[in-house]
């Protein structure tokens, strides 16, 4: 990713973190030995805490926006 906005790399940062728990719940740290189902669930998991995130952010941006505005939310 080029140049990353601060949204984006405190989705990052929490996909990293949801990386290391799937790690730790492998329990294998040497990723040449995991299975495709291993590979597929670590992708799926870092990708869509990636994406939660960044879905969270813009529902508190919106939110914050709307009571600035007076709008319900």
């Amino acid at each position: 990713m080029v140049d990353p906005n601060e949204q984006e790399v405190a989705a990052m940062r929490t996909a990293g973190d949801i990386a290391g728990q799937y790690i730790e719940a492998v329990g294998r740290t040497d990723m040449a030995t995991w299975s495709p189902e291993d590979w597929r669930g670590f992708i799926e998991a870092v990708c869509g805490a990636y994406v939660d995130a960044l879905v969270e952010q813009q529902i508190a941006i919106n939110t914050a926006l709307s009571k600035v505005q007076g709008v319900p939310a």
